[in-house]
């Protein structure tokens, strides 16, 4: 009996040291991961704002020189749709001191989904979108990130005699939800910027 008290222990004893050793490890990989995490993520914002804001041919190796030379200015706005100095704020990025580019964020099937709408100097064109997803479906909700459908928000009118319109699109076939996600993500959004984009169509005409 003692002897197996004994063994018990020595079970106990190693399985508790090897968890230690491998949550240490653990912690060890994931601090020495951030950064690189941390640049991949920055890398990938660059490249969606780019690309919708028609930035053609940026890549991960590109992003970093070309969002310097093509963002001329980022700040936040206000409730009121204007600049502020508050750490709060809705962001907003403008290329090449014309297209401002806001950010989405939403709900689809299995997950969050998020993108870039830019808007042109008129206030009112859309010049492009990009699309991200945490976990569609391959081949149906997961189509948003294919050129194909982003590819149709060039060019659609946001704004009518000062009034915002909603954005009309093609659904993804047997990814309603997704689709749903999409839309919802767009109208909120440009509800949230409406003083903005009001603003800035206004400058525009």
């Amino acid at each position: 009996m003692k002897k197996d008290i004994n063994s018990n222990r020595y079970i106990f004893l190693y399985a508790t040291i090897l968890i230690v050793i491998v949550a240490v490890l653990l912690a060890v990989t994931a601090l020495w991961l951030q950064p690189f995490q941390d640049r991949n993520a920055k890398n990938e914002k660059r490249i969606n704002i780019l690309t919708a804001a028609g930035i053609p041919n940026v890549n991960a190796k590109n992003a970093a020189l070309l969002f310097e030379k093509h963002c001329t200015s980022e700040f936040l706005l206000d409730e009121n749709g204007n600049p502020t100095e508050k750490d709060e704020g809705l962001p907003v990025f403008v290329i090449d001191r014309k297209t401002s580019v806001i950010p989405m964020q939403g709900n689809g099937l299995w997950g969050p989904i998020w993108g870039y709408l830019a808007i042109a100097s008129d206030g009112k064109t859309v010049v492009g979108a990009t699309f991200g997803h945490k976990s569609e479906t391959p081949g149906l909700g997961g189509e948003i990130t294919t050129e194909k459908f982003q590819g149709q928000f060039a060019s659609k009118q946001i704004m009518d005699n000062g009034t915002l319109v909603p954005i009309e699109f093609d659904a993804i076939t047997g990814a309603t939800k997704t689709s749903n996600g999409v839309k919802e993500m767009i109208d909120s959004t440009l509800e949230k910027y409406s003083a903005y984009l009001k603003k800035f169509a206004a400058r525009g005409e």
